[in-house]
């Protein structure tokens, strides 16, 4: 059994946690927008921290605080999901800050334009969110289409805002959607 750490982070929105083994991050609980107070289990005793986890902690505090931080430099440990599913978050991995792409978009780099669908499921396995962007990912029509996260599509609406991602109502602006094609 491999030693697994912990470290949390705050956040405005509350507070967040980022477990990590020796293989690397393998979960990070988000804060809960529509809870005051912190969940028992992101404050019950747990693992210790290690520096991995601090220091994602730590670049996780400067972007909810607004700094631009890019997250590829981190060693995530995905080996518990499928196959697809971890080709499918790797690809959503490799989107930059501030850009956005669709459900079929991410199927066609996957090699399987038509699983658009798994790729929905891939997402709502994510188990490392921020890190994996999976709230960079929108319909085909420009539609936050679901968030599994804590706050669901208003949490990634924010995120998206804060990446600078403009919106008309409820849609990803037109031009955003063509820039990043």
């Amino acid at each position: 059994m491999t030693e697994e750490f912990r470290s949390f982070f705050s956040t405005s929105l509350g507070l967040g946690a980022v477990h990590a083994s020796d293989r690397g991050v393998f979960r990070i609980d988000l804060p809960d927008i529509d809870k005051a107070e912190t969940t028992a289990e992101k404050s019950a005793p747990g693992p210790d921290s290690s520096p991995l986890t601090e220091y994602v902690s730590a670049l996780l505090n400067r972007y909810f605080s607004g700094e631009r931080i890019e997250f590829g430099d981190i060693t995530v440990d995905l080996s518990a999901l499928p196959p697809f599913r971890c080709k499918a978050l790797q690809v959503i991995r490799r989107i930059p800050y501030g850009a956005i792409r669709s459900y079929r978009q991410i199927a066609a780099e996957c090699g399987s334009p038509r699983a658009a669908r798994a790729v929905g499921g891939a997402m709502a396995s994510n188990p490392i969110p921020i890190i994996i962007p999976c709230h960079r990912i929108i319909g085909s029509n420009g539609l936050l289409t679901g968030f599994s996260a804590p706050g669901g599509e208003t949490l990634k609406m924010m995120l998206l805002q804060m990446e600078g991602v403009e919106f008309k109502g409820l849609l990803v602006m037109q031009k955003q959607l063509v820039m990043n094609r």
